[in-house]
């Protein structure tokens, strides 16, 4: 794309296109505010790196921004090769799981994203989903085999997302959706329409709503009846109890009812695995017996164990904590994601260390965010030292977080704010918003359908500090403002 604006010269005639694409150079104020912050750096190699991850953010609005709109035609080719690219990975990921192609680690469904990070990916199939529901909807694609097929890989794309189990791209589909559904309600003029549409806006949430209660009742209801009563094992052994311990599975204590010498002696004759080594998770398989056993109800001593049909010992040696979640099923998958998801927001809130936890260690990132942040409130840590506050700040603090999860906030918008303080992220801000109001971009469904997925994304990601995410940001951000002729007469494909 650089190379075809460079050798296409007639730069005079890119010039004026620019000058009067004003809003472009508002949005250039994103990267100059990178450039300016340099004078707050004294980490110039990681701020020369970051340089170069947040170059589309100038090259793509200047590209775009001086060359001719394309027509709304072109605008569908461009999309039709971008679904083209999304089908290729996605269907890679699926044949490397089943071993049609041959990538190292693809061992569960959550790792079959093998080209780029499967929450980036989740936010390109979330624009394509609305992109082509909206073709559909429109009636932009006149053609049955078209319908047909973009109605496949619509299908296909939501499929895939959840078998990634691609939490952030779901969140953001089912709001956008929401979203959607609710301003049809107050456009809709037929009575009927409406109230089918506002059953919808309810039937939905109201169905998830009712689940997650469901599960989160299912969670904390026990399955074992008489926990830590007991004394003495079936081989007159005492029993160990932490009543200090309230962590659970399946509802179950996981540290009552233990004897560990039956355990030690009765799980030899099951496996060759020993209990004191870790697995693949550097979790303690004494510890991942003890929640598998819980997990199903049974006392932790010879008889629990000799209960144990083979097959679970095979899952507890390859690290099943639950016994509810051996078969990898995509569905299955959804419902271990959602109870890992409860698990761990359950072990916090009992003060349990949430290293290694995807979204609990998130609440300890945000926190470690607001306090650099408070730390260099007017002018930022600067572009190159950020990283850098990270590394000091953790060490002095009193998290519980292992040194190998010390890592950023993961939300975009606090990033800005720790590198340029209070003044360097409004600029950033005022740069990223002031042009889709200045174009009258609210209007247009394919920006404003990117910018709800890259803004809501911006709340859970640092979207903007990974190369594919600076991309995905720049191009369809200069795409959909600059990029075409956003006519309503041109919304309709003429072959």
């Amino acid at each position: 794309m650089l190379t075809n604006w460079i050798f296409h010269f007639n730069y005079k005639e890119k010039w004026e296109l620019l000058k009067k694409n004003k809003t472009v150079f508002i949005f250039l104020l994103l990267f100059l505010t990178h450039v300016v912050w340099l004078l707050n750096t004294s980490n110039f190699s990681y701020a020369l790196n970051d340089l170069r991850i947040k170059i589309p953010l100038l090259a793509f609005p200047v590209i775009i921004g001086s060359t001719k709109p394309i027509s709304f035609n072109n605008l569908v080719i461009v999309i039709k090769f971008f679904v083209l690219g999304l089908l290729i990975s996605t269907v890679s990921g699926l044949f490397a799981y089943y071993k049609i192609i041959s990538i190292d680690n693809i061992d569960n469904f959550r790792n079959i994203s093998i080209y780029i990070s499967h929450i980036r990916l989740s936010l390109m199939l979330c624009l394509v989903i609305f992109i082509l529901a909206y073709f559909i909807y429109k009636k932009i694609l006149t053609k049955k085999y078209e319908i047909f097929i973009s109605i496949l890989i619509l299908c296909w794309f939501i499929i895939f997302m959840l078998m990634i189990q691609a939490i952030t791209g779901f969140v953001i589909l089912l709001l956008i959706s929401f979203g959607l559904i609710f301003i049809i309600v107050i456009k809709e003029k037929i009575i009927i329409r409406k109230l089918v549409y506002f059953s919808i806006l309810v039937f939905i949430p109201l169905s998830i709503l009712l689940y997650l209660l469901y599960f989160i009742n299912d969670f904390y209801t026990p399955t074992q009846t008489g926990q830590g009563e007991s004394i003495y094992t079936a081989k007159n052994n005492l029993y160990s109890n932490n009543f200090e311990n309230k962590l659970i599975e399946n509802g179950n204590y996981i540290y009552r009812d233990i004897c560990e010498e039956e355990l030690y002696e009765t799980w030899q004759t099951r496996s060759s695995i020993c209990l004191d080594s870790l697995n693949n998770s550097n979790n303690k398989m004494f510890h991942v017996l003890l929640r598998y056993m819980a997990s199903k109800g049974l006392k932790k001593d010879a008889e629990g164990i000799m209960q144990l049909a083979d097959k679970d010992i095979r899952a507890i040696e390859s690290g099943a904590t639950n016994y509810r979640f051996n078969n990898n099923s995509f569905i299955n998958n959804i419902n271990k994601r959602l109870y890992s998801i409860i698990w761990q927001i359950d072990v916090y809130r009992k003060g349990g260390n949430p290293s290694g936890h995807s979204v609990t260690q998130r609440l300890e990132f945000l926190k470690a965010g607001l306090n650099i942040f408070g730390q260099n409130f007017w002018l930022g840590t600067g572009t190159g030292d950020l990283d850098d506050a990270y590394k000091k700040y953790y060490p002095e603090s009193n998290t519980e977080l292992k040194p190998e999860f010390w890592h950023r906030a993961h939300n975009q918008y606090l990033t800005l704010f720790i590198t340029f303080g209070i003044f360097g992220a409004i600029i950033c801000l005022i740069a990223i918003f002031l042009p889709v109001f200045m174009e009258k971009a609210i209007k247009n469904y394919y920006f404003m359908i990117f910018f709800a997925i890259a803004l809501i994304s911006m709340l859970n990601e640092d979207t903007l500090e990974t190369m594919i995410g600076v991309f995905f940001f720049s191009f369809f951000y200069s795409l959909f403002l600059w990029g075409y002729k956003n006519e309503k007469a041109s919304e309709q494909i003429t072959n």
